[in-house]
């Protein structure tokens, strides 16, 4: 894979009509079966990852990122919670509309927006979000980009990638007699085992993980401990 060719792509699809789809997905407006499925295992997926935020402890003072913060779902949860968050994104339109989200949420003082890859992070935080990210990238690069989060997350790293499946493999295969205009973009299953190790290499193990499957929308939501 041209890594930078593939990142340009999503680039352009999340700052253009993917913005508008998944700001439909994310939001209240009417959808289609298919991204309907996707917007409930999504839903469900943050409420999972938040129970899991509060059972963990944090100082007062507790920093986090949201790596891939798309509209700002889990941005906005994490502030709701104390976090002094930075809200990072590949796709301008998307680090704009979290900004405005925090604004009208009143916890703009406590997010800080920016364009940026994750290759490009480089600060360390007490907590690490990246959800539906990594799920765009085969196995070389999602190491990669896997190691760079972890060595960003001084004690609770979350993410989602997608796991290896028969029934997933056989849903992508369908899903490309979808029309263009309801599909996603396409999807990379990753084994457990480079997972764990890749977090293993990288000073951290998985104390949670659990399958999320709704329709369309199947990923796998692990916690990860320094």
């Amino acid at each position: 894979m041209d890594l930078v060719r593939h990142k340009a792509q999503l680039r352009q699809y999340f700052n253009g009509v993917g913005f508008e789809r998944w700001s439909a997905i994310y939001g209240q407006a009417e959808l289609s079966p298919i991204r309907r499925s996707i917007r409930e295992g999504h839903t469900t997926m943050l409420a999972v990852a938040s129970q899991w935020l509060d059972a963990t402890a944090m100082s007062a003072d507790a920093t986090a990122l949201d790596a891939g913060c798309g509209t700002g779902l889990f941005t906005l949860e994490l502030a709701r919670r104390g976090f002094q968050v930075t809200a990072t994104d590949l796709a301008p339109q998307m680090v704009a509309a979290t900004a405005e989200a925090a604004t009208q949420a009143g916890l703009a003082e406590r997010v800080t927006t920016r364009v940026a890859d994750v290759e490009e992070l480089q600060e360390r935080y007490d907590v690490v979000a990246c959800f539906d990210v990594l799920i765009h990238y085969p196995a070389q690069p999602f190491a990669l980009m896997l190691a760079q989060l972890a060595n960003c997350c001084e004690q609770t790293l979350l993410f989602t990638y997608a796991p290896h499946s028969t029934l997933l493999a056989a849903l992508h295969r369908v899903g490309g007699f979808f029309p263009r205009s309801q599909r996603r973009t396409t999807i990379q299953m990753i084994p457990d085992a480079l997972v764990r190790s890749t977090l293993a290499d990288a000073g951290m193990k998985v104390c949670r993980a659990q399958r999320i499957s709704c329709g369309f929308y199947h990923v796998t939501l692990v916690q990860a401990q320094r």
